[in-house]
């Protein structure tokens, strides 16, 4: 099967799997959809976030912000890689070195 032929769903998992292995040398933790082109994949052990841990909390969020933008474009291109165009955010972390990435396909007309 082509990767033009996959549906979102299985390019998303491909990302969770493979992708990130990749980059990161683990799977996401938990991917959650509502099945309308929207995800969300989370990493309950962002290794990025435990460098991010002195400071007060206004200067962790500015930089816990910075951190994941790169993570978000990776993913971004990687998407646009396989052909589909996605805005993704991510989640300050909630908890320690948790974060979330958010997924929203945009659907061709």
């Amino acid at each position: 099967m082509s990767l033009k032929a996959m549906d979102h769903l299985e390019v998303i998992k491909l990302l969770c799997k493979d992708f990130w292995y990749g980059i990161f040398r683990k799977q996401i933790d938990k991917l959650q959809t509502n099945h309308r082109g929207v995800f969300v994949l989370k990493d309950y052990s962002f290794r990025w976030m435990h460098q991010c841990s002195c400071g007060t909390d206004v200067v962790l969020n500015k930089v816990n912000v910075h951190v994941l933008q790169f993570p978000c474009g990776l993913l971004r291109g990687a998407l646009s890689s396989l052909g589909l165009c996605a805005l993704v955010t991510a989640d300050p972390p909630s908890a320690q070195s948790t974060c979330s990435f958010n997924i929203h396909i945009h659907h061709e007309d």
